[in-house]
């Protein structure tokens, strides 16, 4: 089995009767996620993901179509112990310490008693909250409560790790620590599947990625292929002449440090590409050319924009 979350058709309607809504939370979906990737799930608010994910968990039953997840169906009760799983705003008993939590957890998780505490202070470590292992859940930030969320998520060691909006109110160092960690879980041979706003780190950590709007899937691929090479980017190093030669034919002009430019060249006449390969050969050593890939971010609101256009009367 190459997958490891299959969809097929996968169909949420919420509503009774007369008053269903027009348009189903979720149409037809069919994905496949393969083993040991980390896939991003990006959406508008309102697009489906949630939705997705509680169907794969087997939290919610679909309306038409199935889901599975680790070659079997997603409502095998098995199956849970080889998934981790952090949901969107997650809500502890504010009466119990940290530990105390994830002690619960590793009992639901029939981690033997001989390794459960090592294990808890394993992931408490990971998450960096060892010395808030004895604090009450109730006495913590958004962000330290999202760590222990992950902490449970990873206890099992689990083959999946789903993650539904992980980055969410973490400040800019936890949230890389906690892309290291979903690289950590990759190099570990899990399968990390997260949704997330932050289109910055999706770009940055995941292999392939999936867009939803409106129910439906926009489009899904590696990151490689759908960020398809749209262009060139010429690095410029201590040659402010090559610079003034090329700038007035550049799409995007960009000065990273003094004496250090990066010029984009959007789509390409035969001529500019002459140019910048002359001022390769007359420069020697101080321009550097490679491919330019559209941003994620500008990918995403194209399709979301042309999603829209399509539903336009």
């Amino acid at each position: 089995m190459s997958w490891v979350i299959k969809t097929e058709g996968l169909t949420k309607n919420y509503g009774w009767f007369l008053w269903k809504r027009k348009t189903p939370a979720l149409d037809c979906l069919n994905i496949e996620i393969h083993s040991g990737s980390v896939f991003g799930f990006l959406g508008p608010n309102g697009a489906g993901k949630t939705t997705t994910i509680k169907l794969v968990m087997g939290l919610i039953k679909p309306t038409a179509g199935k889901a599975f997840a680790l070659g079997v169906e997603a409502d095998d009760i098995e199956v849970k112990n080889r998934i981790g799983f952090l949901p969107d705003n997650p809500a502890f008993s504010s009466q119990l310490t940290a530990y105390e939590f994830l002690n619960i957890c590793a009992k639901l998780l029939r981690i033997p008693s001989n390794t459960r505490r090592a294990r808890i202070n394993e992931v408490l470590e990971i998450v960096k909250m060892t010395k808030h292992a004895k604090s009450k859940l109730g006495t913590f930030s958004r962000g330290m409560t999202q760590r222990i969320g992950i902490a449970q998520a990873i206890l099992n060691r689990p083959e999946l790790l789903i993650l539904d909006e992980p980055l969410l109110g973490l400040d800019p160092y936890g949230r890389q620590e906690l892309k290291d960690i979903i690289l950590e879980q990759k190099r570990n041979k899990t399968t990390v599947f997260f949704s997330s706003h932050i289109l910055s780190d999706v770009e940055e950590i995941c292999d392939s990625f999936a867009i939803l709007n409106n129910g439906k899937l926009l489009c899904c691929g590696g990151l490689n292929e759908l960020l398809a090479s749209d262009g060139c980017l010429v690095r410029i190093s201590n040659c402010d002449e090559a610079v003034k030669e090329l700038m007035g034919d550049a799409t995007e002009t960009l000065k990273k440090a003094q004496h250090e430019w990066e010029l984009i060249f959007k789509n390409t006449s035969r001529q500019t590409d002459d140019k910048i390969k002359a001022a390769v050969a007359k420069y020697n050593g101080k321009l550097q050319v490679s491919a330019s890939k559209e941003h994620l971010q500008d990918f995403f609101f194209r399709k979301i924009a042309e999603s829209e256009e399509n539903l336009s009367p």
